[in-house]
């Protein structure tokens, strides 16, 4: 195990200078590589930021941000380098009630085969959880089932090595918490299908949604960790440039490292620059 994370830490380093060489180079045509309406205009990349900062004066001053950016990035043989990062946090006076994100690297096909690799990196953390951080780096098998003018459909088949490290600051029952806890260290090869779905709604509008299912591939039978996670998005392009998008996600976790609640969700609108 300690092997596989020592190949994620430098297939890391090696895929950012990858980036980084091939943003000189090639010629990017698609602005979120998961929905049905393009973007054609001629350059090297694109790129997305959403975000929003608002102060509140309460008994303390609550302040909220979200930041949610994008870029892709196309190669010739139809093939491409897609960036997506999320960051949202919530501070009342010092004290900080939530903090979250993530960031994904993925090289994959741009919907042009049938069947296809695509390779992942990701890195993501969630304070309000106890999960301190989540690093993990795996492949999938790819396979259109359909695609139509408007619509497509997509299967993806895999797996990844994944190392997370937790603490028990999001367990809200105190008696759930043992006596001088320390972190917890958990590593596994996980199993990964997705199910991913588009639907063009109109000139300028479209509808994405994919589902994951992830399991324990060394205790399947006994104890598979079932995760399931949830992903929706309606975007409508207001102009050439801004994009307005309503947002809906939820993952249930069967049997998490430490005592907090199987079910979360979350909503949000937002207001996009592409760039």
């Amino acid at each position: 195990m300690h092997f596989l994370f020592s190949i994620y830490k430098t297939a890391i380093k090696f895929l950012i200078l990858f980036i980084i060489h091939e943003a000189t180079e090639v010629q990017a045509q698609i602005l979120n590589v998961d929905r049905e309406i393009l973007d054609s205009m001629p350059k090297n990349w694109y790129g997305l930021i959403s975000g929003s900062l608002s102060q509140d004066k309460q008994k303390l001053d609550i302040r909220d941000i979200n930041l949610y950016t994008e870029s892709v990035i196309k190669q010739k043989n139809g093939t491409g380098i897609t960036y997506v990062g999320q960051y949202d946090a919530t501070i009342s006076g010092k004290q900080i009630l939530q903090n979250e994100g993530y960031f994904q690297l993925k090289h994959r096909d741009l919907d042009k085969r049938k069947n296809s690799l695509e390779y992942f990196l990701q890195y993501q953390w969630n304070g309000a959880w106890g999960m301190q951080s989540r690093a993990l780096a795996g492949l999938n098998l790819r396979k259109r089932l359909f695609e139509k003018m408007g619509y497509d459909l997509y299967i993806g088949v895999g797996g990844f090595a994944q190392n997370e490290i937790w603490n028990y600051n999001g367990v809200a029952d105190a008696t759930k918490i043992p006596l001088n806890p320390g972190n917890i260290i958990d590593q596994q090869l996980r199993l990964n299908t997705y199910l991913k779905g588009a639907i063009k709604l109109s000139s300028k509008c479209d509808l994405v949604c994919q589902t994951y299912v992830q399991s324990n591939a060394l205790s399947l039978i006994d104890n598979p960790k079932i995760r399931w996670y949830l992903y929706s998005e309606i975007v409508y392009n207001l102009t050439e440039n801004w994009m307005l998008g309503f947002n809906f996600d939820h993952t249930y976790n069967q049997n998490n490292p430490v005592p907090i609640g199987k079910y979360y969700y979350g909503y949000l609108i937002n207001l996009s620059f592409k760039f």
